[in-house]
């Protein structure tokens, strides 16, 4: 076998080869938004314990484990939970919705999804 150039990527050779390649991380925007994102979620979740348990601050927490779950397994959050937690923070008339801590997580939600 012979391979001249190769960027990424992995080549097994042989009956029992395997090929696994993990890529390093970047630095790209996309890992700074995904790390901004990271922090207000943390801020937001520190507030929430401030407010009574409902319904609302139950399904921000769940989105917020999950788009947590979706980043440690993956690098990135699923665009479908994104959304979800950033109509949970827009309604406008909950209490989640007041707290200092939800605008910076829509927009680091905005900046990941364009």
């Amino acid at each position: 076998m012979h391979i001249g150039t190769m960027t990424g990527g992995a080549i097994a050779t042989g009956a029992h080869g395997k090929a696994v390649h993990q890529a390093a991380p970047g630095n790209s925007a996309t890992d700074e938004a995904t790390r901004e994102l990271v922090a207000a979620m943390t801020a937001l979740r520190e507030h929430l314990q401030l407010l009574t348990p409902t319904e609302e601050t139950a399904g921000v927490r769940s989105e917020i484990a999950s788009i947590t779950a979706d980043i440690a397994q993956s690098g990135s959050p699923s665009p479908g939970r994104l959304e979800r937690l950033r109509a949970y923070l827009e309604v406008g008339t909950t209490a989640v919705s007041g707290l200092a801590s939800a605008l910076p997580v829509v927009q680091a939600i905005g900046r990941m999804l364009g």
